[in-house]
């Protein structure tokens, strides 16, 4: 017999079978429990959920020949049959292909004849949002008034491109993505079955690289067993799946902090020769920093292999969460800034150099602030929200002459997002900005508070080149917003409406303007008697 495939050797075959989905269904043993069938059942959520399962699960339930019963025997033909997809009574549609309005009146020709040897007539449809508008309203009549015994089970990744007058027509079922954690304990429980070894770390590689698909996180674990046999190792997955090692970026985090500019572009550089997509590595960076954020806070991160802890607890008592969040919007700048440019090994070197130097920066805009406000400039201690991360060295004070020098507070004041505040600390704001897009910041400077609260802060600008530059770089300003004033800011941005001109005054010149604006001409017409046509 052929092998066959992980994803199609462990497919629910019952309602107990199907994983991470009790929300699901519950809902449809009690229904089946009670007689109280739909005509039309909508399945929608991620790939790899378990949707298309689910449906074929509930056509055994219905048609099994003990039945309708929730825990359908998988013996008898009507089950064996449906298992097999060659059931004449349960039929599977595939959207994709079949989007035509004539491809529906041909199923409606098919509804006339009735179930040949079960109780109902089941039509499974996937990835339906692929129908066109015309399928759709072919099909709408069909769902009002639907044939005796007939169900329709919908099946969707796009709810959105559904018509609502479909969907107000069936019960609609939200399944979930499955937790990194439940994948993890399901592929450590088929390793088991399989007589495959695996560590932890791999486990936990291929369920983050699942995206919360168990179908996904199947068809990888069957790459990985064709490559590494029945000893599966983090080292071998890594090459498998073309992923840099944490340790990579825990290096990264450690040269940032140590000020090793030479160091992050020699291995910047090793990263480049060996064909890793920049996305990637920025993508890849930014989920090693969202960890290091949470361990932080003293979060159990449930994604993250228990074994690994140390490391990223290691990273985050080097640095302050400002410090953290601020990598994080250099990051996502420039992920965004690759995206149009000619030359983007450039814009990641430039950055890598930058956080290099994040210390220096930081001191020099707090400088420019403080001589925009005028007084002394003196050096503020820092609030620092980890209180393990070492305190930054500032620069030596710069004296400028005053009356009698204010005394210095021990900390920074809290601030309170309000206009006042922002008006207050509009420079800085810009001033960080320009350090992330100058462009950004320039635009920033000219906008116009509309309205600002504790949570939000509307702004308005006068061209749609500045709304649009504001937009694709919301996440570093409320980066920003966030470090400055403490708490999450949300950035909502309004265009200003002009009134088009009611009158357009065109000004012709006579030739005596022309001879005004200029002495050689003048000359040239008294000379030549020369006359404005």
């Amino acid at each position: 017999m052929s092998y066959i495939v992980l994803a199609r050797k462990y497919r629910p075959q019952s309602f107990a079978e199907v994983y991470a989905q009790d929300h699901v269904t519950n809902i449809l043993q009690s229904s089946i429990s009670l007689g109280r069938i739909a005509h039309a059942y909508l399945f929608t959520g991620p790939r790899g959920v378990g949707k298309t399962s689910m449906a074929r699960i509930m056509a055994k339930s219905l048609n099994c020949e003990k039945g309708p019963t929730t825990d359908p025997c998988n013996v008898c033909t009507n089950c064996t049959e449906i298992t097999s997809g060659i059931s004449p009574d349960v039929i599977e549609i595939d959207g994709a292909s079949n989007t035509g309005v004539d491809d529906i009146r041909e199923l409606q020709r098919e509804l006339m004849y009735a179930a040949s040897g079960s109780k109902y007539k089941i039509y499974i449809i996937d990835e339906v949002h692929m129908l066109s508008k015309n399928a759709f309203n072919a099909l709408l009549k069909t769902l009002e008034e639907p044939p005796e015994n007939v169900i329709f089970i919908f099946a969707t990744t796009e709810p959105h491109k559904v018509l609502p007058t479909i969907i107000s027509r069936c019960q609609r079922y939200d399944f979930k993505r499955i937790p990194v954690e439940d994948i993890v304990n399901r592929l450590r429980e088929l390793s088991d079955r399989e007589g495959i070894k695996i560590d932890n770390e791999s486990l936990y590689l291929i369920a983050r690289k699942a995206d919360g698909g168990l179908r996904d996180a199947l068809s990888l674990m069957d790459q990985t067993i064709s490559y590494c046999m029945n000893d599966i190792q983090i080292d071998k997955v890594r090459q498998i799946f073309g992923l840099i090692p944490n340790q990579v970026y825990h290096g990264f985090m450690r040269m940032i902090h140590e000020h090793d500019t030479p160091g992050m572009i020699a291995a910047l550089h090793k990263i480049f020769e060996e064909g890793t997509d920049l996305q990637e590595f920025i993508v890849n960076m930014l989920e090693y920093l969202r960890i290091v954020l949470l361990r932080q806070t003293g979060m159990l991160v449930k994604d993250v292999n228990p074994d690994e802890y140390e490391s990223f607890d290691e990273v985050s008592k080097l640095f302050s969460q400002n410090d953290l969040m601020y990598i994080i919007g250099m990051l996502i700048q420039s992920r965004n800034d690759i995206r149009t440019s000619n030359n983007p090994y450039l814009i990641i070197e430039t950055m890598m150099i930058r956080l290099s130097r994040m210390d220096q920066l930081e001191d020099l805009a707090q400088l420019i602030n403080n001589l925009k406000q005028g007084g002394v400039v003196v050096n503020k201690p820092v609030q620092n929200s980890n209180p393990n991360a070492p305190s930054k060295v500032a620069p030596k004070p710069v004296q400028k002459e005053a009356p009698a020098p204010q005394p210095v507070q021990d900390e920074m004041i809290e601030l309170v997002l309000c206009e006042a505040a922002l008006r207050d600390n509009w420079a800085k704001i810009t001033a960080r900005i320009r350090k992330i897009s100058m462009h950004s910041g320039i635009v920033l400077d000219k906008a116009t508070i509309v309205k600002v609260n504790e949570r939000a802060l509307t702004l308005k600008v006068d061209s749609l080149t500045a709304l649009n530059t504001l937009k694709s770089n919301t996440e570093s300003i409320q980066a920003v917003l966030a470090d400055i004033f403490g708490t999450e800011v949300r950035l909502q941005l309004e265009l200003e409406e002009k009134e088009p001109p009611t009158k357009v005054e065109i000004k012709r010149k006579n030739i005596d303007d022309i001879k005004a604006d200029n002495p050689e001409i003048a000359a040239f017409i008294d000379q030549t008697g020369a006359k404005l046509v």
